[in-house]
């Protein structure tokens, strides 16, 4: 049987191509394959994620109760110690002003109190980091009129309060929020309605008629209705997913500073 090298060769040459050609089919499956696990482990990640994210859309709605303390209700140190003082009405009390047969002395004293705000407020999310909703606000002040006795120590005089409520529409930005903790801004803008009591005497006190007005000019206090607003310029809040606890820094009728909790559902 004659043997034919070139034959060999070339039968050779074809088994070479073929399993090239097997291994470039298998390499191009096996990118195909690793594409395709690639694809999926992506749309999986960005499925986990889109449900992380939605789950903190999933609260609409957020109710909160705050307790804040210093607003504009408040006049101040500086101007109650001015008021407080009051050299000339003090001058006056003494010459208008008995208790019984003791007589007061020329100095007096205004002292005034201040409530902390309670603050109950319900936003809805209108957009992932936006927020808006409504805030009512109310705080109790009381101021009194005091004057030294001869004996010592001072005597009321006469009293007077306010009560302030406050209504506003509310905007919260949040910054941040994850599953435990939230960084955000706040801004509303509205109404205050103070309900006053008149001034009034007490302790006995009498008081000339004809200058009766004047004494109690000193503790004229709020009547009516005024623009209200509340900028928190920074709130943290922190807790579970539905219940937190927060604090905000700002100023306005809420308080230039807050603190309080929060329910989400």
């Amino acid at each position: 049987m004659l043997h034919c090298p070139k034959a060999t060769t070339f039968a050779s040459e074809i088994n070479k191509q073929r399993i090239i050609s097997n291994n470039y089919n298998n390499n191009l499956k096996t990118k195909k394959i690793m594409k395709k696990i690639q694809f999926m482990s992506l749309m999986a990640l960005m499925l986990l994620v889109s449900n992380s994210a939605m789950a903190q859309l999933d609260s609409k709605s957020e109710i909160s109760f705050s307790v804040g303390t210093y607003t504009p209700n408040e006049k101040g140190i500086g101007e109650a110690i001015g008021e407080g003082l009051g050299t000339a009405i003090g001058q006056m009390v003494a010459t208008i002003i008995t208790f019984g047969q003791v007589d007061l002395t020329s100095k007096t004293q205004k002292e005034e109190s201040y409530s902390p705000t309670f603050n109950l407020q319900y936003l809805y999310r209108v957009a992932p980091k936006v927020k808006v909703g409504a805030s009512l606000t109310y705080q109790h002040t009381s101021a009194k009129l005091m004057a030294e006795k001869q004996s010592g120590g001072y005597l009321d005089i006469a009293k007077a309060t306010n009560d302030y409520f406050t209504v506003m529409p509310v905007a919260k930005f949040m910054w941040i929020e994850k599953d435990h903790i939230g960084l955000y801004s706040k801004a509303a803008a509205g109404i205050c309605i103070a309900s006053k009591s008149d001034p009034k005497y007490c302790n006995g006190v009498q008081v000339d008629p004809d200058r009766a007005d004047r004494v109690l000019n000193d503790l004229k206090t709020d009547k009516g209705t005024r623009f209200a607003y509340q900028v928190s310029a920074i709130g943290f809040e922190a807790g579970s997913k539905n219940l937190r606890g927060f604090v905000e820094l700002g100023y306005g009728f809420q308080g230039l500073a807050q603190a309080g909790v929060s329910v989400k559902f």
